[in-house]
């Protein structure tokens, strides 16, 4: 048994680029806080549990411009998204449509969900002045401390 297995910084710097062009032109939909995602979640779950607050751009929002990557301090290599500003709006007094958002995922051009994660606490959407800028970042090739 080997006594430990790690990605080089080349390696995961390779992975972590082709991921980045994976994830061109992807897309940051939110979901309600009704579903709590594990790894068997499908797309239809989350497309069922999708948030519909006013204000919410319908389909998610477009995901452009990542950078990276770069040298992870710890491992691995890291990429990150542009952050997206979400905001609850009712500009035209449309009836009030709120929502609990408990999480989040990112699909990629062709639709294919790549990653899925919530937030400690669901945040309320609902008023004027409700909103919160997502930022995640994917590191690649992290290297676990073995014993």
């Amino acid at each position: 048994m080997p006594k430990i297995t790690i990605y080089t910084r080349e390696a995961a710097n390779t992975k972590a680029s082709a991921i980045k062009t994976a994830l061109a032109l992807s897309k940051l939909r939110l979901i309600q806080s009704s579903l709590v995602p594990n790894v068997t979640t499908t797309k239809a779950a989350l497309e069922a549990a999708e948030a519909t607050f006013n204000g919410y751009t319908a389909g998610g929002y477009t995901l452009t411009a990542w950078s990276g990557p770069v040298n992870n301090p710890g491992s691995g290599a890291l990429i990150t998204p542009p952050a997206v500003n979400v905001a609850w709006a009712n500009p035209d007094d449309d009836p009030i449509v709120t929502n609990e958002i408990g999480g989040w995922w990112i699909e990629d051009a062709t639709g294919n969900v790549r990653l899925v994660g919530t937030f400690e606490d669901t945040i309320s959407m609902g008023q004027d002045g409700d909103g919160f800028t997502w930022l995640t970042q994917i590191v690649e090739g992290f290297n676990a401390p073995t014993e």
